[in-house]
């Protein structure tokens, strides 16, 4: 096996920090270029920055809007004419939610909002890379789901639906690839301790000992335990797994109890007719 499939470019959107900033990490440790795609150029070119000082590969940080075909198609002709055709691609791109309500509550905005960034995005990069993956008879594909994309959790619902609705386009794309050599996987975290989960501990939205106590390894999960996740699946090494979700949740979804409260809406007592 030649050196450029050993060691393909990289490409994880919403990398500049976080789960994705890990990933990219781990991945540069393995020899991979990396690019850094942000929605934030700064932060984007910030990080890659550090993963080239650390690392030696060469990386590039691009701004691009997932939800956008055109400013996605210009990143990633970018991205290509740095570093070479994409062989690795982790759509990591996501938000979560906003606010949490009866479906009736929560504006259309907040669910397109969600499908847009976490499938739509996905769908765009994956359009972008497969036709060069395809040419080299060769890629690793992998879609960032979600615990909640495996089991449901009380109101919230476009989460919910845009996590699930990630793993049927892995394993749709999983069947139309595995003959060209292309992977297609997902990765399901469970409550990981991003710094944007900390800012919400902090602020007393999240109960962290709670979760701590629900999931049966006792503790949340860092975002490096994602990364080795995203690792194997990337490597040469994990041809023969395709369309499938690994969960990386410290056993939390084979638990059936959620912790909560399913008979009362958080913005308001639920109606009697409920």
């Amino acid at each position: 096996m030649t050196d450029k499939i050993q060691y393909p470019t990289a490409v994880v959107t919403g990398s500049a920090s976080g789960i994705g900033f890990a990933i990219c990490r781990a991945l540069a440790k393995k020899s991979h270029p990396i690019a850094v795609v942000d929605l934030s150029a700064e932060a984007a070119e910030r990080s890659a920055a550090i993963l080239a000082n650390e690392t030696g590969v060469r990386t590039i940080g691009v701004a691009a809007d997932v939800t956008d075909r055109e400013d996605s198609a210009a990143a990633h002709e970018a991205i290509v004419a740095k570093l070479g055709p994409v062989g690795v691609l982790v759509n990591n791109a996501g938000i979560v939610p906003p606010r949490k309500g009866w479906v009736e509550e929560i504006p259309h905005e907040d669910f397109q909002n969600m499908m847009d960034i976490h499938v739509g995005g996905a769908v765009n990069w994956c359009r972008l890379a497969m036709p060069g993956m395809r040419a080299a008879r060769y890629g690793r594909i992998i879609n960032m789901s979600s615990g909640n994309g495996v089991v449901a959790v009380p109101h919230r619902y476009a989460y919910v639906t845009a996590k699930k609705a990630l793993r049927g386009l892995t394993e749709a794309l999983a069947l139309d690839s595995a003959r060209a050599g292309i992977t297609v996987n997902a990765i399901a975290p469970g409550y990981i301790l991003t710094e944007l989960l900390q800012r919400r501990v902090d602020e007393g939205m999240i109960d962290y000992d709670g979760i701590a106590e629900r999931t049966p390894a006792g503790h949340w999960g860092k975002p490096e335990d994602i990364a080795h996740m995203a690792a194997f699946l990337a490597d040469p090494a994990s041809g023969y797994i395709t369309g499938a979700t690994m969960r990386v949740d410290g056993g939390l979804t084979i638990r059936s109890d959620p912790g909560e409260d399913l008979n009362t809406s958080p913005f308001a007592p639920c109606p009697e007719n409920r």
